[in-house]
């Protein structure tokens, strides 16, 4: 078995990511990773764990890569306004 833990810092965004993540981690998942998330002093965690290194580094990057876009169009619409 594979972990992984992530624990991102993002201010005012970490609370609408995890709100926007709680949705995709509640999903039923094809049995090769399990993830957990959790928010803590303003810091988004994730653990992931998986059968095996490939499926673990497959479920990390597709969530960061979600958190990423997610972060993104958050911190852009700062600009205008």
């Amino acid at each position: 078995m594979s972990e992984a833990y992530v624990s991102l810092c993002l201010g005012r965004y970490s609370r609408p990511l995890y709100e926007s993540l709680l949705a995709e981690v509640s999903q039923p998942s094809p049995r090769k990773a399990s993830v957990n998330i959790s928010l803590v002093d303003s810091c988004l965690s994730l653990t992931i764990k998986a059968r095996d290194i490939n499926s673990l580094r497959a479920v990390l990057n597709s969530y960061l890569y979600l958190i990423y876009a997610m972060y993104s169009v958050l911190s852009s619409e700062d600009s205008y306004f």
